[in-house]
């Protein structure tokens, strides 16, 4: 058969890949901005850069954790069955587990099994969850800044929908939710106006601070009123400082409108062992479940057996609790070392942590801090990320995080003082 003459066709992608979701995301720029690739092609050796950028925790995971792998592992009974499916709602024996946890460190009373399904991580379930929870054009609220991966996991999920910011960060006073009321005040309006959830990252990334129970009790009453959910991301949960917030003990069995996301990579660092839960009523369960049979089949069978396992010993032993106890324990001392290196050496604004692995400054002189983060990086061998994408009040702003240099505070230092050295001979 002969060929036509004419042009041959153009083989594209979707217009969400295509003109939806073009260019680099926030997401996307910090992980190729890290590629060993990317910082030889500035004139820097990788090993020689001191990286406050990412999201990533570098406490060691418990050695309870690597047990309970090693145990499946070597059994060959355990391991064939590490092999087959799991229940689309996930292993019984795992939700069974982490219902228990919540209620040992946490607090959480009223939650069974059935309030669980498992994931392939919070990012997934997060994706899956603003469809089941969600129309197409519903409005969606987050506070200003927030995690800079909600604004392109709404765009792919519902392309049609809207994303708004709440008042959260004063750009003027560079502090947090100075008037909760006026954000509270905003809530209202929205939901008013047909506005159906908040989502809330609690610690919040990018700034570590920690809402109140005032205002997120405030939060939850607005949007149950209106029919509305509160979506808490907990990825960082464990990771709070000073006095843990009463709410973290909030069930959805006492809360019909609350659903949190939840995840294994942050507190017991395993970022690369992908697995997450989503606690809510049973009947937003099963429309994860719907999503689940589609998107994911079956959640990580290994993971979940080693994730209950590991569970089961360590709470019932008390082990647990002091790792937990410990890891906080670290975070908060390195937050230290940073902030007050960031106050001492740089004289920066700087955001006091609550928990997490973040702070966030002002640029100097408010410059783009894209071009500013490049030319420190450039120059330096020191990353930092570009606030751009967390929210508008972060687009003259960067995100520095604590979590690679948790056993190296002398890093921290050394990394800020690169900084202002070649800040004081660029003036």
């Amino acid at each position: 058969m002969k060929r036509s003459p004419c042009s041959p066709p153009a083989f594209t992608c979707s217009s969400l890949v295509e003109e939806t979701l073009q260019g680099l995301s926030p997401i996307q720029t910090i992980m190729k901005m890290t590629e060993p690739d990317n910082i030889r092609s500035l004139g820097i050796k990788p090993e020689d850069m001191i990286s406050f950028g990412g999201g990533w925790c570098n406490h060691r995971a418990p050695d309870q954790l690597k047990q309970a792998y090693c145990d499946i592992l070597s059994d060959e009974t355990l391991f064939h069955k590490s092999g087959r499916y799991s229940a689309i709602i996930g292993e019984h024996e795992c939700r069974e587990q982490i219902a228990r946890f919540e209620h040992v460190i946490y607090g959480v009373k009223e939650i069974q099994q059935e309030n669980i399904l498992l994931g392939q991580s919070s990012t997934q379930l997060f994706h899956d969850g603003l469809r089941v929870l969600f129309n197409g054009s519903d409005e969606i609220l987050v506070l200003d800044p927030t995690y800079a991966n909600y604004i392109n996991s709404v765009k792919c999920a519902l392309p049609n929908a809207t994303l708004t910011f709440l008042s959260g960060l004063d750009e003027e006073t560079w502090t947090y939710m100075p008037d909760p009321q006026l954000t509270l005040d905003e809530l209202q309006n929205a939901c008013e106006n047909g506005a159906r959830g908040l989502i809330i990252p609690i610690p919040d990334n990018p700034t570590s601070q920690i809402v109140s129970q005032s205002f997120l009790r405030s939060c939850q009453e607005i949007l149950f009123d209106h029919g509305g959910y509160l979506i808490i991301d907990y990825a960082y949960k464990a990771l709070w400082f000073n006095d843990m917030p009463q709410y973290y003990k909030w069930s959805p069995i006492d809360y019909e409108n609350l659903v949190t996301l939840h995840s294994n990579s942050k507190w017991l660092s395993s970022l690369g062992r992908r697995l997450g839960w989503v606690e809510a009523n049973q009947n937003v369960i099963k429309g994860f479940e719907k999503l689940n049979e589609s998107v994911l089949l079956s959640p990580d069978t290994l993971h979940s057996m080693a994730t209950a396992r590991f569970l089961l010993n360590t709470l019932e032993d008390g082990s647990l609790k002091t790792y937990i106890n410990e890891t906080r324990g670290l975070y908060e001392k390195t937050a230290k070392v940073l902030i007050h290196g960031i106050k001492d050496i740089l004289n920066w604004p700087v955001l006091i942590p609550h928990g997490g692995l973040y702070t966030c400054c002002p640029t100097p002189h408010l410059e783009d801090p894209i071009q500013f983060v490049q030319r420190v990086l450039k120059h330096t061998g020191v990353l930092l990320i570009p606030g751009i994408g967390f929210g508008p009040s972060m687009n003259k702003a960067i995100r520095l995080s604590y979590g690679p240099l948790c056993y190296d505070h002398q890093r921290i230092i050394e990394g800020l003082k690169r900084i202002k050295q070649y800040l004081d001979v660029d003036r």
